[in-house]
């Protein structure tokens, strides 16, 4: 059974662990420096990371953004040790249960066979995926910003609010306003 605990900025082991599995699980356009992600984890109460363990075994990590009527799942991977294995679709529910309000969350668009499995299997746990054009700022000046769509889980009608969710994104994720 997966373990879900919150980290903090100061576990060195569990944050070590989530740089390794985070660096090698996204490219380099869709991440912050990891020396960003601590100052986040340190400074702002609304930023949040949870390491999923099997026993003792790290095993992935998810990084959110809980606010009062939406989560924003940010970062989600398993180590590439571990994938397949169910341990994602354990957690997530796991982590969507324990929220208990609606989620969104970024995406590639549908163009491969990885993108395309990776929206089937947020489909599989309840997500709906919006194709509104959407496109993730930068997380630096030397990132490109990338059109990806943004998926939704809940009692939330995406459709409705999105301007609302991508403005509150941006503001508070990305820094954009």
């Amino acid at each position: 059974m997966i373990q879900i605990s919150q980290v903090c900025p100061d576990d060195g082991a569990a944050l070590s662990f989530i740089e390794r599995v985070y660096t090698d699980s996204f490219p380099q356009d869709e991440r912050r420096d990891f020396d960003e992600v601590v100052r986040l984890l340190r400074e702002n109460d609304d930023f949040t990371i949870a390491l999923l363990s099997n026993g003792e075994q790290p095993v992935g990590f998810i990084s959110y953004w809980p606010w009062s009527d939406f989560t924003y799942m940010e970062h989600f991977a398993i180590d590439n040790r571990f994938r397949g294995a169910g341990y994602g679709a354990e957690a997530m529910t796991a982590l969507l249960k324990l929220l208990d309000k609606p989620a969104v969350l970024e995406v590639e668009k549908p163009t491969d066979d990885l993108s395309k499995r990776r929206i089937a299997f947020y489909q599989r746990l309840g997500f709906v995926l919006n194709t509104h054009p959407y496109i993730q700022p930068p997380y630096s000046p030397d990132r490109q910003p990338l059109e990806l769509y943004l998926m939704s889980y809940g009692n939330f009608d995406l459709d409705r609010v999105f301007d609302t969710v991508v403005t509150r994104i941006h503001n508070r994720v990305y820094g954009v306003e």
